[in-house]
């Protein structure tokens, strides 16, 4: 469900957002809001070894360090448009060989000219406008057979003014239906994580005009 209210999600509001939580050392803590915990865990989990790995929106790269470090057979690939924080990625993650690329999502994922065999775009999604638009362009990117994974606040368990949606289990797999021929759900249970939703797939195969191979 679209909200009537202003998109504030721009690369100069993120840029000061991330700035703040990197300067007061929020960042660098080990109770940083951003470490999604058990959410993390179970993407993780679903991340074979050996993957080439795209995690759309990474922001300050918590998941693509987690992946790297627990799944170390990865290629891991972290976009957004933030390029403070993609700065400080690179400075801390030098010494795991993460991959930052900075673009908006929103627009320039059809810039990226490869493939992957998972991608993941965790905490996006309500933030969009044009949600189906950027989801067609990921998966895109994404090999057939390969692993779409995806998070988000369950209905309106998170009020944000950053947040211009709301996805409830209906309107997130009618989303994702079109790419699968299954789509898998998991939740978290209380007190902390029980409002975020994880959606997975394994794409179709599709022809060269587009089109679901039978």
């Amino acid at each position: 469900m679209r909200m009537q209210q202003p998109n504030i999600n721009t690369n100069e509001y993120w840029n000061s957002v991330y700035e703040r939580e990197w300067k007061s050392g929020a960042a660098q803590g080990e109770d940083y809001s951003r470490d999604y915990g058990p959410i993390h865990d179970a993407i993780v989990g679903l991340i074979p070894e050996g993957s080439r790995v795209l995690d759309v929106a990474c922001g300050p790269g918590v998941l693509c360090r987690k992946i790297k470090e627990r799944v170390p057979g990865t290629e891991v690939m972290g976009i957004d448009f933030s390029d403070y924080a993609l700065a400080r990625n690179r400075e801390r993650d030098r010494i795991l060989g993460i991959e930052y690329c900075c673009l908006d999502i929103r627009t320039a994922l059809e810039s990226i000219r490869r493939s992957f065999d998972v991608v993941t775009m965790c905490e996006v999604l309500e933030h969009l406008e044009d949600p189906d638009n950027v989801v067609a362009a990921a998966l895109v990117l994404l090999k057939s057979g390969g692993r779409f994974i995806l998070t988000c606040p369950h209905d309106d368990g998170i009020p944000d003014p950053e947040h211009v949606r709301l996805w409830g289990h209906d309107e997130l797999f009618h989303l994702l239906a079109p790419y699968s021929d299954t789509v898998s759900f998991m939740h978290f249970p209380p007190p902390y994580f029980h409002v975020w939703m994880l959606a997975y797939l394994t794409k179709k195969p599709v022809d060269v005009k587009g089109g679901s191979l039978e």
